[in-house]
């Protein structure tokens, strides 16, 4: 096969998007007595559940994101033991954003990859979240000049796995499934989706989880650029 096209995903896969929530975290944990009734994996653990669960909410238009951190953080305080409150919530959202949004930053290698691929392939991110949010990180992790398409779940009007999200990227690229490669970290959206599409899927496992299926490549790592560029390039 000869990759003509490489889609990835944006949050952790090229920003790195838990890096910037563990930074949040670690702010909240110490300035909230009620968080502290949890150790920091135990607080992280109930967060991602409560983001996972309220994030189907955010992507189906039924919360704002705004709307869906304060309840987040209210449901955080419930179930540390203390006493939950609109105004708190609004608080500890507020400053979670705040430091959430000053440690934005590409996941290490992934702009110097981007620019390896420039030129050899068309490369596009295909995310799953609200346009203004996903097009202000790829601003400000530098990478919008290396890319040839961005197609957001909010503005596409359909979100991964949905095999048609990877099709309107392939379509704006001008590429087909059959050269195309999916970098990813979410086995679900990112992986099953693009194979339901007829993508070739690399599976970015930066955190040494256990793969579903071994068949699908994988890499570790975005660096060093130039040999996971050759990876992409010439999947097995």
């Amino acid at each position: 096969m000869t990759t003509t096209a490489v889609l990835f995903d944006l949050d952790d896969t090229l920003f790195d998007h838990q890096g910037c929530t563990r930074a949040a975290l670690c702010a909240l944990h110490a300035r909230h007595a009620a968080f502290r009734a949890w150790s920091f994996d135990q607080f992280d653990a109930a967060h991602r559940s409560l983001l996972e669960a309220l994030h189907v909410d955010v992507l189906a238009g039924r919360l704002t994101v705004d709307e869906a951190r304060v309840r987040r953080f209210r449901s955080l305080v419930e179930q540390a033991g203390g006493e939950p409150s609109d105004a708190l919530a609004r608080t500890i959202a507020a400053k979670y954003r705040e430091v959430y949004v000053a440690h934005w930053q590409p996941v290490r290698g992934a702009l110097a990859l981007l620019q390896a691929l420039r030129g050899r392939v068309a490369t596009g991110v295909v995310t799953n979240n609200v346009a203004a949010e996903q097009q202000q990180k790829i601003d400000a992790c530098g990478f919008r000049p290396w890319l040839d398409a961005i197609v957001i779940s909010e503005q596409a009007g359909v979100s991964k796995p949905d095999p048609r999200i990877f099709a309107i990227a392939l379509d704006r690229l001008g590429h087909p499934p059959q050269t195309a490669v999916m970098v990813g970290d979410a086995w679900d959206a990112d992986i099953a989706g693009a194979m339901a599409a007829g993508i070739h899927p690399i599976w970015f496992n930066r955190f040494g989880a256990e793969s579903p299926d071994p068949a699908v490549p994988e890499i570790h790592s975005l660096e060093p650029a130039e040999t996971i560029a050759e990876l992409i390039l010439n999947p097995l």
